[in-house]
């Protein structure tokens, strides 16, 4: 299973944002703040930080009507830090409770099965 925080191609960012690559490389010449890490042959890969700051600048372009010279001026007033926290999924502390939950029982259900062997 992928790490979660390990880092995402742009096929895996597009469905995760539903956004076209092609907008997603748009964005990135766009905005200096996009600098996604790239491998040979230019492959991108995504860090989590850059999805979330990603997120946000779809919400302020396709949501609220943002221009692109508007999004440039909303990410300089705004500290990137907190805008790529913004740009995080929100979940419900009872949501976060019960996963920790399910992750403790599948940590559980690991070790039965590593000791069986």
């Amino acid at each position: 299973m992928k790490n979660v925080k390990a880092y995402k191609t742009i096929g895996e960012v597009e469905n995760l944002l539903k956004v076209k690559p092609h907008v997603l490389r748009f964005w990135e010449e766009s905005f200096f703040q996009i600098k996604p890490l790239k491998r040979k042959g230019g492959r991108r890969l995504y860090s989590e930080d850059i999805i979330n700051l990603l997120r946000i600048i779809k919400n302020l372009i396709i949501e609220e009507g943002y221009t692109v010279k508007g999004v440039k001026k909303y990410l300089s007033k705004n500290k990137i830090s907190d805008i790529k926290k913004d740009g995080g999924i929100k979940i419900s502390e009872e949501l976060d409770i019960k996963l920790e939950h399910i992750s403790h029982y599948l940590k559980k259900a690991k070790n039965i099965l590593i000791s069986e062997k």
